[in-house]
């Protein structure tokens, strides 16, 4: 399972919100670059980076931070405000090596096959679920469509791995929604899944593992230092 250490952008400062609310939000001490040459040296070599403006405004406000971040060696996730090709094409060509993408897949029943023709893998579905509904716009809006079936309806043009944060634990510590990701996994779509939301302690991790997820996301809980980075690589294959 790997592990993508996450940086959330605010104000070009590294922050983290509580289930998506921005009036939560909390800045760190820490720079976004110091950040992710910190965990290079620690010995990971994947990042997930959010420009939360971007998710808010809805058109990337923080690529000019993505080669400082690439320099660093990291395989970047980048995500937040990637509303049309246009801004794909741009943060990909920026330095980011993945866009996650989740807003624009949902506009139109042909998207996913452009996006998918466009980019293929290199593009990241992101199914942000709430109450079993995927929401977006940056969590602002709540769709229709069920997780489930949002999974589904983006594996048909090719997409294997998929982002799916459970918005409702997301910065809570409150631990991951492990039923969530069961029932992905058990329901017949190939996939692969990386959890997001609520992960805070190393039995997490072994959770996740063991029901399948290939990755997940850690943010508040390296942060704040309910769980050491180390010993999380020391427990995960790291790729």
């Amino acid at each position: 399972m790997k592990i993508y250490p996450a940086i959330d952008l605010q104000d070009g400062k590294v922050c983290r919100l509580l289930k998506g609310d921005f009036k939560s939000s909390v800045t760190y001490p820490i720079e976004p670059t110091e950040a992710a040459t910190s965990f290079a040296r620690m010995g990971y070599s994947h990042l997930h980076i959010v420009d939360l403006d971007g998710a808010r405004q809805g058109t990337p406000v923080h690529l000019e931070l993505l080669p400082q971040l690439a320099s660093t060696g990291l395989s970047i996730r980048f995500g937040g405000g990637l509303r049309t090709l246009e801004d794909i094409e741009l943060a990909l060509g920026s330095g980011a090596s993945f866009a996650m993408v989740g807003s624009l897949l949902f506009t139109s029943p042909d998207m996913p096959e452009r996006v998918f023709r466009s980019f293929g893998e290199r593009v990241i579905p992101v199914v942000d679920s709430r109450g079993g509904f995927v929401t977006h716009s940056g969590w602002l809006s709540l769709s229709g469509i069920s997780t489930t079936e949002a999974i589904d309806v983006l594996s048909r043009p090719g997409f294997r791995d998929f982002l799916v944060t459970a918005t409702e634990r997301d910065g809570t510590l409150m631990g991951p929604d492990f039923g969530l990701y069961r029932s992905l996994l058990r329901s017949g779509t190939p996939c692969s899944i990386t959890a997001a939301g609520g992960i805070s302690s190393l039995s997490d991790l072994t959770m996740l593992r063991e029901i399948g997820c290939s990755g997940c996301v850690i943010g508040k809980a390296f942060y704040e230092g309910s769980i050491d980075p180390a010993k999380a690589l020391e427990m995960t294959v790291v790729c």
